[in-house]
């Protein structure tokens, strides 16, 4: 069955993405813009992973015996630029084919909405019930699509990095020595052009050639996966590394003395910059899973931190609902107000090196003084956890409570999502990943042993629930 969670459909390929699928998908969403009256073009991208350009291809087949247009990028591109391509021309929807941070075994299909948001559930939805209903799909050949004027080919990144440029004050220290880890995704592409529009002198970029097999890691930048380039900076003597996921909306971060600096520290800092030395106002958005400091931040700044359901949509939506300045996530994705409604770490790597310029300090400093200006002194953790059955977890979740060291104040469930408030600001959370197999715990405690602690009961909480009998 096919299915759009948080951030799309995704599949693994030659099994659930294949061509027959991916044209079911084009040939529903082909059926519902006809419904709509809509005239305007999608707008079509794909990234490195196996099969992305093929089935971008199979997607405009589609369109075009459809009648539908379609703009589809002439290159490998990252998912935000496709978003912006959608968000500038005005048009009703834009199709991306990537499965993001996931291993290079999946790919996927994500869809945008007028705006170039994320597809809101009530769309998918739709989407995912026309797919039941679709038994055949309408095709035409790619090069018959060309000729009738169906199909056209666009370059749509120079757009997008001017975009990008709308939002930086031009004042960099040229001189910042950066390390950029792309992880062989299509930031290598974006971020290049970027950086040197931007003026500096000395990058160094690895892991930046076509790879769909992204040297057989995780094609994300985690703590892990950045810790990897910790030597090399220290070696080397880099101001900062950087490190982006496959289809470069994520973003990660190492200090200049290699220590990995997470991503909410990242957007706290981003928003302490934006409000404290650019007189920017405005409250802040966040997911369930992302730490205090944000709040705490914002508090301090006078705003408000306002709390979303996990999937980026949400934290869009939330943005327009607040007029919120800025809004990001703990898995490393953020936006500023009057940018693209999406993650963006072309964009989120710009504006970290501008803060960074402009405060001319280490980035290890910055860090301590956000949380130093916040009072902040508490410890987050996350661990993911290979799960066998989500519906028994869910229905254990609805009766019974892990046996957590502190007293639970509150329980939120959002979606398929368990959070524990304690006292003093202190958190759990349950929650199932939105694009894979995989069950996140995330905790937020006063020192690193309770933090542990509190994993291990919650793990041994999920074990006891999948031996329950049926």
């Amino acid at each position: 069955m096919i299915k759009f969670g948080t951030g799309g459909f995704r599949g693994i390929i030659a099994s659930d993405f294949n061509e027959e699928n991916i044209k079911l998908i084009a040939q529903a969403l082909s059926d519902y813009v006809l419904e709509q009256e809509s005239t305007k073009p999608i707008c079509v991208g794909y990234d490195y992973r196996f099969c992305s350009d093929m089935a971008a291809r199979w997607i405009c087949e589609v369109l075009a015996a459809n009648h539908i247009p379609s703009l589809l990028s002439d290159c490998a591109t990252p998912t935000p630029v496709i978003m912006y391509a959608t968000k500038n021309s005005h048009h009703d929807f834009g199709l991306m084919i990537t499965a993001s941070h996931n291993p290079y075994q999946y790919n996927g299909v994500k869809l945008f909405q007028a705006e170039g948001m994320d597809a809101e559930e009530k769309l998918t939805q739709k989407i995912e019930k026309k797919i039941l209903k679709t038994k055949s799909f309408k095709e035409i050949p790619f090069e018959s699509g060309i000729e009738q004027g169906w199909i056209k080919k666009r370059f749509f990144v120079d757009d997008y990095l001017n975009h990008i440029t709308d939002f930086l004050n031009g004042k960099v220290n040229k001189k910042l020595r950066i390390l950029v880890d792309p992880i062989f995704g299509t930031g290598a592409l974006t971020l290049k052009k970027m950086f040197t529009i931007m003026g500096f002198e000395s990058t160094t970029f690895i892991n930046d050639k076509l790879d769909a097999y992204f040297g057989f890691k995780l094609p994300n930048p985690t703590k892990e996966n950045m810790l990897e380039d910790s030597k090399l900076v220290v070696k080397e003597k880099y101001d900062l590394a950087i490190g982006t996921d496959s289809d470069c909306d994520r973003l990660g971060i190492l200090d200049e003395k290699g220590n990995y600096v997470d991503a909410n520290e990242i957007l706290a800092a981003l928003y302490y910059y934006l409000v404290r030395y650019c007189n920017q106002t405005g409250d802040v958005v966040k997911n369930l899973a992302t730490s205090n400091l944000l709040d705490f931040v914002a508090k301090k700044l006078g705003y408000q931190c306002h709390q979303v359901d996990v999937g980026f949509k949400n934290i869009s939506y939330g943005m327009k609902k607040y007029n919120a300045l800025i809004g990001g996530e703990s898995s490393g994705g953020l936006t500023i107000r009057g940018y693209i409604y999406g993650k963006d770490s072309t964009f989120s790597s710009a504006l970290f090196l501008e803060m960074v310029s402009a405060l001319n300090k280490p980035v290890s400093q910055i860090i301590k003084e956000v949380k130093r200006f916040a009072g902040y002194t508490k410890k987050i953790m996350e661990k993911n956890i290979q799960f066998r059955d989500r519906e028994i977890i869910l229905d254990y979740c609805k009766t019974h409570t892990p046996s957590f060291f502190r007293s639970v104040e509150k329980v939120e469930v959002l979606g398929q999502n368990y959070k524990y408030y304690f006292n003093d600001d202190n958190w759990a959370l349950i929650r199932f990943s939105g694009t894979e197999p995989m069950l996140r715990i995330c905790v937020e405690m006063p020192t690193i042993k309770e933090a542990e602690d509190t994993i291990h009961r919650i793990q041994e909480f999920i074990n006891n629930a999948e031996c329950v009998p049926a």
